[in-house]
């Protein structure tokens, strides 16, 4: 849900605060697909944390004044899930991620995502790379959404000063989450990370050029192939363990471990694609 809430606000052409209409996304999916939550999860404090995370995500991303995204035109029957710069001289996409490593990394940029999308419209991909940290108990655990306050003086901070002995701040300071300060503006928070060098760790930009054109070529070529063996499917295929969890857990994953197994339906939450 915060993908696509940041998705709405960066292709939006209209709004006073795109950050503002990510969350607000996030909120209205939120009332009318549900969520799904394992264990003793506060919903709805779920909920408004990651429309809060989505809108901050979304002001760091996109300046008020800047123009929208482009979404690509469909090419060779290929619908784009990545966008285009205004200037059109780049593809782009945002990267949600707990964490990055060098794995991680080739991971993004071999997959269909980015290298099937630099493939078929042959431009460079620009990935905005987002760390939101863990999930635990519902919520993202990171400076996105978590600082501390000074006792005294009320200042929000999210790490010591590099000449500190620790780098843990003491009990005294208050440790705070976003969705519970809206008196702290989105431009002051961001600005706060910056100013810890907070900022650059968890929002950073990835290029990637365009490979040359027999890379290119078979890339399509894969591509079609995939397809038409999709199109020529006439049972549902069998399941793919190594699929289940890595690099993302399957939506299926509760239907296929299921004893007897079990189709998808609306009963369960899916929604059929025409």
């Amino acid at each position: 849900m915060v993908d696509e809430g940041i998705k709405y606000a960066l292709a939006a052409t209209q709004g006073d605060s795109w950050g503002q209409l990510a969350g607000d996304t996030v909120m209205g999916l939120a009332a009318d697909r549900g969520l799904e939550a394992e264990g003793t999860v506060d919903i709805y404090g779920s909920i408004l944390h990651h429309a809060c995370l989505a809108d901050i995500l979304t002001t760091a991303v996109r300046k008020q004044d800047t123009p929208a995204w482009v979404v690509p035109e469909k090419v060779n029957d290929w619908t784009s899930g990545a966008f285009l710069s205004p200037d059109g001289s780049n593809l782009r996409r945002c990267v949600l991620a707990s964490s990055w490593s060098d794995a991680r990394h080739y991971s993004e940029c071999r997959s269909w995502m980015t290298l099937g999308e630099i493939a078929m419209y042959e431009l460079p991909m620009q990935l905005v790379v987002l760390i939101i940290g863990q999930q635990r108990d519902g919520r993202r655990h990171g400076a996105w959404t978590t600082g501390y306050r000074h006792p005294k003086n009320h200042e929000l901070r999210f790490r010591k000063r590099q000449h500190s002995n620790t780098q843990e701040f003491n009990e005294k300071w208050e440790r705070i989450v976003r969705e519970e300060h809206a008196e702290i503006t989105r431009e002051e928070w961001l600005e706060k990370m910056l100013a810890d060098d907070v900022l650059p760790n968890v929002c950073f930009k990835e290029d990637i050029e365009v490979p040359p054109p027999r890379q290119i070529a078979r890339i399509k070529e894969l591509a079609v192939r995939k397809l038409e063996r999709l199109l020529n499917l006439k049972e549902i295929p069998e399941m793919n363990l190594s699929s289940c969890d890595f690099p993302v857990p399957c939506p299926f994953k509760k239907l296929c471990w299921a004893l007897p197994e079990r189709m998808p339906s609306k009963d369960y939450g899916y929604v059929r694609i025409k």
